[in-house]
């Protein structure tokens, strides 16, 4: 188990319709953590309020070409920006301190 990286995930993150999708994201917040409200720096942006696994184990995506038609997993309304520390606090097992 190697915490949920898979050369299927990896590949989803590192494709262009990933990119364009957090770009869009961090643009619309602004370049502005959702939680500090820290602006600039190494922002990321965070799918949410469905998790990127989840929505990956709820749609069943075992190919790329699922995850390319996965209208959810390319969802403005389902990302947020955050800097990294708050990032951190998100991951599963851990509890986010802001919403």
């Amino acid at each position: 188990w190697k915490g949920g990286i898979t050369p299927l995930v990896i590949r989803i993150r590192r494709c262009h319709e990933y990119r364009q999708w957090a770009r869009a994201v961090l643009e619309r917040d602004d370049f502005t953590c959702q939680f500090c409200k820290k602006r600039g720096g190494n922002m990321e942006a965070d799918h949410y309020p469905r998790m990127f696994s989840d929505i990956i184990a709820d749609n069943a995506i075992s190919t790329f070409e699922q995850a390319l038609a996965c209208t959810e997993l390319w969802s403005l309304e389902n990302g947020r920006t955050l800097c990294q520390p708050c990032h951190r606090t998100t991951f599963k097992g851990n509890q986010p301190s802001k919403q």
